[in-house]
């Protein structure tokens, strides 16, 4: 198809046989990831271990999903001011901006278990420095894109973007692990945050140490050579373009449903007789496979440029497997099955990501990197919300006949209608020595077949709607063949 006159007039004064690549890319690229590493971790922490946070800050189920949930509710108005300073600053400040709100949130969190904090206060503390980690996040999480654009070669775009998304993930992964790990009571709290501020520490200091520009002194390809429209103009035609808003729309719902899987994997699990450390190990599963798809996705794509039929593959063998693990977690004592559809969501589901961000780029061309990423992450952090709204509103309380089986909490427990710590006599020893218990209300414990069966329904709506309507030119390839011909 021949090129537009607005595509060739943009990139007429780019051409030059002397396009070069940076080995400091790598750096830039790596300083990223271990930004977007720690941030991941930050966000999901709470979710693998959600009965004992709730029992450490005296609240129930609900309000610790707020720990992950205020990620989202942050990052669309703040998702919008990214886009712009991405676009109109560069990449650098973007990293400054969110690798340092991330750390100053993420040591505010532990700041929230010191003795001088009063307890009916602490659950405040925590939620304001998870919502100024929540600030960092599209900084960090929008940039990839921009990067991939800017400093590296077209045959190395999608492999480049790809280990820039998949960082948070990574860190995500790390949490589900982590978290499990060291926390194995309540009291186990203060030193899981603790821990998350050393890897948050590291890549601030690579970031304002290391990182010293936002593009490359001679620009690696033709189109980032180029000029690109502002950040409310490219905005507004993303609007206007169709198949971009498709991809709007499915795209945010499967991120969203990610987002609303990861917040609610132990309380997925717990019921159907699974433990903590098996929603660690699912949710880890999850995402590590995860990682390995999205490379190998990566790889094809810069080999072969089919990012709509590797879109489209991927998003509907990702839906196959959320109705699969719908379905399974409705029986007790099937962990394994769960546990294989998730891997299958996390293998095709993250594989699809950063194809899909590369796809934006493609059909919005010559709107610039930033704001297509932004706009599409925008889009799933929204619906995220949505989701998980949802999900706590469709959460059904466990069958008192499922009751031995779940697993929400310890079985050993005193029983009661409140999540408060308590301290009892311990009858078997003396009057004066005392044992730290936690009580549990199974009021709090909810069956969340409903829900899944909710997300599994729109999965199934939003994959129709891209398999059967997304259509679209690869402008900004054809932009690059177009000038390097002449």
């Amino acid at each position: 198809m021949e090129m537009s006159r607005e595509y060739m007039k943009l990139l007429k004064d780019s051409r030059d046989d002397n396009y070069r690549v940076y080995s400091g890319r790598w750096w830039i690229l790596s300083t990223l990831s271990a930004a977007a590493v720690s941030n991941g971790m930050a966000w999901i922490c709470f979710a693998a271990i959600t009965n004992f946070t709730a029992a450490y800050y005296h609240v129930t189920a609900d309000d610790v999903n707020w720990l992950s949930l205020i990620y989202l509710v942050v990052a669309v108005p703040v998702g919008f001011v990214t886009g712009w300073v991405l676009d109109t600053f560069g990449i650098r400040t973007g990293m400054l901006i969110g690798s340092w709100t991330n750390l100053l949130g993420i040591i505010l969190r532990y700041l929230s278990t010191l003795p001088a904090v009063p307890e009916d206060g602490r659950f405040a503390v925590v939620m304001c420095g998870q919502g100024l980690a929540a600030f960092a996040q599209p900084f960090l999480l929008f940039a990839p894109t921009k990067l991939a654009a800017v400093w590296f070669p077209e045959n190395q775009r999608a492999i480049a973007n790809t280990l820039g998304s998949m960082a948070n993930p990574l860190g995500i992964l790390v949490s589900f692990l982590v978290s499990s790990a060291i926390v194995s009571k309540p009291s186990d709290l203060p030193t899981m945050l603790w821990v998350y501020i050393i890897p948050a520490a590291v890549a601030c200091a690579m970031c304002t140490l290391g990182v010293h520009r936002s593009t490359p002194p001679t620009p690696p390809t033709a189109s980032a050579a180029g000029d690109h429209e502002s950040f409310y103009s490219g905005m507004k035609k993303c609007v206007r373009n169709v198949p971009f808003m498709i991809l709007l729309v499915t795209f945010g719902g499967g991120y969203a449903i990610f987002n609303a899987l990861s917040t609610f994997m132990e309380q997925i699990v717990c019921p159907i007789g699974y433990n903590d450390d098996f929603a660690g190990l699912v949710g880890g599963m999850m995402i590590a496979f995860g990682l390995v798809g999205a490379i190998i996705a990566g790889l094809i794509v810069d080999r072969t440029q089919a990012f709509t039929p590797v879109t489209k593959i991927c998003f509907t063998l990702a839906v196959l497997s959320i109705i699969g693990m719908a379905l399974f977690t409705h029986f007790d004592n099937l962990g394994i099955p769960v546990a294989i559809f998730a891997v299958g969501f996390g293998l095709f589901g993250f594989a699809m990501f950063p194809i899909a961000l590369e796809l934006g780029v493609e059909c919005t061309y010559p709107v610039a990197e930033g704001t297509s990423s932004s706009l599409l992450q925008i889009s799933g952090q929204f619906q995220g919300i949505i989701l998980i709204l949802i999900g706590q509103f469709l959460a059904q309380p466990l069958n008192t006949m499922d009751a031995p089986v779940q697993q929400c909490i310890p079985i050993n427990t005193t029983t009661v209608g409140t999540l408060a710590p308590i301290t009892l006599a311990d009858n078997v020893t003396s009057a004066t020595s005392t044992t730290e218990r936690y009580q549990y209300s199974p009021i709090y414990i909810q069956d969340m077949s409903v829900p899944l069966y909710v997300y599994g329904g729109y999965a199934i709506v939003i994959c129709l709607i891209l398999v059967l309507a997304f259509r679209t030119t690869y402008r900004r390839i054809e932009a690059e063949q177009a000038t390097n011909n002449t």
